[in-house]
């Protein structure tokens, strides 16, 4: 998987909100689930993105498949 640089669009709204919801009260229980370094990865209907917990905090990057 490679990280997809997208500045200015609909991606990097998405990745902001994701990192607001996951650092935020709603997303609590979530970082309270990961050590630190651990991650997922999360799918939307057309993105995919890996969520890491570093000093303490989620760190939301948008990824994608490449193709083979």
């Amino acid at each position: 998987m490679s990280v997809i640089q997208e500045r200015g669009s609909s991606a990097d709204s998405v990745v902001r909100r994701f990192t607001k919801y996951l650092n935020g009260p709603m997303g609590k229980s979530v970082l309270d689930n990961l050590e630190e370094g651990e991650d997922f990865i999360l799918h939307t209907s057309n993105r995919t993105f890996r969520v890491t917990k570093r000093n303490g905090r989620a760190v939301v990057e948008l990824h994608q498949k490449q193709l083979t």
